[in-house]
């Protein structure tokens, strides 16, 4: 692949694209013997056990979103666990047979959970007297002690974030997603980090905080920071990104966030190992180059000084009774959809709504709205069958009209919304088929193609925009989940589909640089009677 890291990144999109008989390279079968271990732990590491059933407020799911943040709840050992317990806990086990899984707040392709998440805190009461660097452990909902950081070290990175502000550092062990997936893995894995950033905001938000992405710092600072650095092989963990959470009620302006630095950092002292996932391991070498391509580096092309904050939309849309953390911990992935359920039109629309920028959970992203929506609408009442388009931001229109085919309507389908018909017509078929021929992209009451021009992207920001293209894509994705489960429905993330095909259904010509990034769907689920849902924390009982 090419030298320059932006058409190596492109040309990884490129390589890993499905089609009908020409999946993307993958070993097509599961080497069970290998299977990693889905939980991170550092032996050795003292770990502070969290509250396995945090307890405090529930605020409504609608006023969260919308904005309306209850007032922020002391920083100690309560909110923490609250904080870890509705973004990225686990939320139930599962049992078949013999067979027994966990599932997670967090959302994951293959539910194979890719992400780490670390902490990094002053003095916590109930957590430690001293500043430190923490992985959390899913597994324990406990946060293992990796080091303690020198009073001036922290001060340091305090200076430049509200008072009261934690850091939630996230990373990526690729190895996860590639025992499955093959050379797909790092765009799973991206996706994940997106769901990731949307879980964390959405908690943050019922906690009466914020969450920015602290996107002024570069990868190996990101990496020196959580202690990951020194990691090598197929295991190792990739920096992603650093997000500071901290109470709304307190001001973060854009221009600060741009001058958050994470300092020069003295010798610490690491504690624990971490653990063997797998006794052995495929080699992938299009992963690490793609990892490598995609890295951001100072100074950064297309740096955050240059962007503009997204706009803001914090009009109230509804007032039901749904509840956020309750909502968060129910959520599940539909495996199959019954093919009838309907959907409103006002709760339709009000997902639309929800997908627009400028309250959670798409406050953290700093940059104008890269990922537009094909939607192919089956089952929704008031709502015609046909393929529609939701623009997130209006200035794209011009450019997303001239890139689909040029026999598109493009008619307003619904005032005060960047919504358009392009098509009336039955998708169920074209939506199937563009998703791997999976029956539930046509079977739910509407399904999602999510696009986004990709070598524009690339050459505005650089080639370490490609990761942040498909975290605003999952997070969309997780945005889809929690509407869905609020009208009492369920969400599906679909990361197998034909690259080509959908640009081809849309009428995108092959020399246009709009792409697919992720597809989704939302319908009535089939439950499978045959599982057993489990409490999360049971394992550690007695």
């Amino acid at each position: 692949m090419s030298t320059d890291p932006i058409a190596t990144a492109f040309g990884y999109h490129q390589r890993t694209r499905h089609a009908p008989h020409a999946f993307a390279r993958s070993l097509a079968y599961l080497d069970w013997e290998s299977q990693p271990d889905p939980f991170r732990r550092y032996a050795g590491a003292d770990v502070v056990l969290l509250d396995r059933s945090p307890g405090g407020p529930d605020p409504r799911y609608d006023a969260v979103c919308d904005g309306a943040l209850p007032s922020p709840a002391p920083l100690d050992w309560e909110s923490l666990s609250r904080l870890l317990y509705d973004a990225l806990a686990l939320s139930a086990w599962k049992e078949a047979g013999d067979a027994r899984w966990s599932l997670r707040v967090n959302p994951s392709s293959g539910n194979l959970h890719p992400t780490e998440a670390y902490v990094v805190c002053g003095p916590v009461p109930g957590v430690g007297d001293a500043p430190g660097v923490y992985h959390y452990n899913a597994f324990l909902h406990g946060l293992e002690r990796r080091a303690t950081l020198p009073d001036a070290t922290w001060r340091r990175l305090a200076a430049d974030l509200p008072e009261g502000a934690v850091i939630v550092g996230l990373t990526s062990i690729v190895w996860r997603e590639a025992w499955k997936y093959g050379e797909r893995a790092f765009r799973y894995c991206q996706h994940d980090v997106g769901h990731a950033i949307a879980a964390l905001a959405y908690a943050a938000g019922g906690l009466g905080f914020t969450a920015r992405l602290l996107e002024s710092v570069p990868d190996a600072a990101i990496g020196e920071l959580l202690g990951v650095n020194g990691q090598t092989g197929p295991e190792a963990e990739v920096p992603e990104c650093l997000l500071a959470i901290y109470p709304s009620d307190l001001a973060f302006p854009l221009p600060q966030w741009r001058h958050f630095r994470v300092p020069t950092l003295p010798p610490l002292a690491w504690a624990g190992t971490p653990n063997r996932l797998s006794p052995e391991h495929h080699e992938w070498p299009i992963l690490a180059v793609a990892e490598e391509a995609t890295r951001k580096v100072s100074p950064a092309p297309g740096a955050p000084s240059t962007w503009a904050p997204p706009p803001s939309r914090r009009e109230r849309l509804a007032d039901r009774a749904a509840l956020l953390r309750s909502l968060t911990r129910q959520r599940r992935s539909a495996v199959e959809m019954d093919g009838r359920s309907t959907l409103p039109r006002e709760a339709f629309l009000r997902t639309l709504a929800r997908l627009l920028p400028g309250a959670p959970p798409f406050d953290p992203l700093p940059w104008a709205p890269a990922v537009h929506l094909a939607l192919f609408v089956h089952r929704v009442e008031g709502v015609p069958p046909g393929l529609y388009a939701l623009v997130r931001d209006p200035t794209v229109l011009p450019a997303l009209k001239a890139a689909l085919a040029p026999r598109f309507r493009w008619e307003p389908a619904a005032e005060g919304l960047p919504f358009y018909l392009l098509d009336p017509t039955d998708v169920r078929g074209l939506a199937s088929h563009v998703s791997c021929g999976q029956a539930i992209a046509g079977d739910g009451a509407f399904a999602v193609a999510m696009l986004a021009d990709l070598p524009g992207g690339l050459a505005e920001h650089g080639a370490w925009f490609y990761r942040r293209i498909h975290w605003e894509a999952g997070a969309i994705g997780q945005a889809l989940y929690l509407e869905a489960e609020s009208d009492g429905v369920r969400g599906t993330g679909i990361g197998c589909f034909y690259d080509d095909a959908t640009r081809q259904a849309l009428g995108i010509a092959a020399a246009s640089g709009w792409t697919t990034m992720y597809h989704f769907t939302v319908g009535g689920p089939i439950d499978d009677d045959r599982l057993r849902t489990l409490d999360p924390y049971g394992h550690l009982e007695g």
